[in-house]
């Protein structure tokens, strides 16, 4: 077996161990949000059910005050013309702003269990993404650039308690690390721009991924970084994020390495088997570490 195999398998080991253990929950109890002041609400038939979606366009984001901190849900349909079958490609930004929170680059094509309430018009498959809401009140906006999308909202509480989780290993990886905290040590494994980790995923589910950037002796202050999420050469999710220094973490196999304060971002995963590669897109020279891991099943207020 070579050298990364044996690290990679024994790592793998560990990651198993870590199936029972505690991570922040995300089973709060979640609150559609039904009246946005300026924005006029449209019922969308889901089944047997109407479900309140707001309308979001190139020329018209939508700007949603919420009371922070909070987590904020937002499903995702692209609005097709009528018996438009195509698979179409879209991108949802979430920002507080001042900077962007979230987005999503998905693809989506028109689903027969929903029906838009102008008959002209069908809805796309729903995508789903999670938002954390930073401290205080905030006006949080939601813009596109091409076709409009109709979003529904909800929610909830910061997350508390705790669940159990299912971390994974990769099938491929340049290197593996432990990052040790506290009292735990956590298995990461390696992007680099052009040589990407890569999970495979069995769905439905939502892949939970934790990243931290290296810092090297040279690096100060705020650093930023950009990963993407893809499979099969398509994006799923493309991430931006700034970090400093972790105080209390170490990498305990990497010394000439710091890790930074880790990140958090979900990319829900559709039924099937899929093999996803998490890319480094910049910078082109860095490294950053990700920890993957499947949370156990969710109940709460869904489609």
């Amino acid at each position: 077996m070579k050298p990364f195999a044996r690290r990679l398998a024994a790592l793998g080991a560990a990651g198993a161990l870590l199936a029972g253990t505690a991570a922040p929950s995300r089973a709060a109890a979640w609150e559609a949000i039904e009246q946005i002041s300026g924005h006029a609400p449209l019922t969308v038939q889901v089944g047997d059910a109407g479900r309140i979606y707001f309308r979001v366009s190139a020329a018209a984001p939508l700007v949603v005050p919420v009371a922070g901190p909070a987590r904020l849900r937002v499903i995702s349909r692209i609005e097709l013309p009528a018996h438009n079958n195509q698979v179409v490609r879209y991108t949802l930004t979430v920002s507080d702003g001042s900077h962007e929170l979230e987005r999503e680059n998905t693809e989506s094509s028109a689903s027969s269990q929903v029906h838009h309430p102008d008959a002209a018009w069908s809805l796309g498959k729903s995508r789903k993404m999670t938002v954390d809401v930073p401290n205080g009140v905030q006006r949080v906006t939601l813009s596109t650039s091409g076709s409009n999308v109709l979003v529904r909202l909800q929610l909830s509480a910061p997350a508390s308690g705790e669940q159990a989780t299912v971390a994974l290993t990769p099938v491929a990886a340049s290197r593996s690390v432990l990052v040790s905290e506290g009292e735990k040590t956590i298995p990461y494994y390696t992007t680099l721009a052009g040589n990407p980790v890569r999970f495979r995923v069995v769905g439905p589910t939502t892949l939970d991924l934790l990243t931290r950037l290296d810092f090297d002796e040279t690096m100060r202050g705020t650093q930023a970084y950009r990963l993407s999420v893809a499979e099969k050469g398509k994006s799923l999710r493309e991430v931006n994020f700034k970090t400093t220094k972790a105080t209390g973490a170490t990498y305990t196999n990497l010394k000439d390495r710091v890790p930074s304060k880790f990140d958090h971002f979900q990319v829900v995963i559709s039924p099937g088997l899929h093999e996803l590669s998490v890319n480094l897109v910049s910078p082109a020279k860095g490294a950053v570490e990700v920890h993957a891991r499947i949370p156990q099943p969710q109940t709460g207020t869904e489609e």
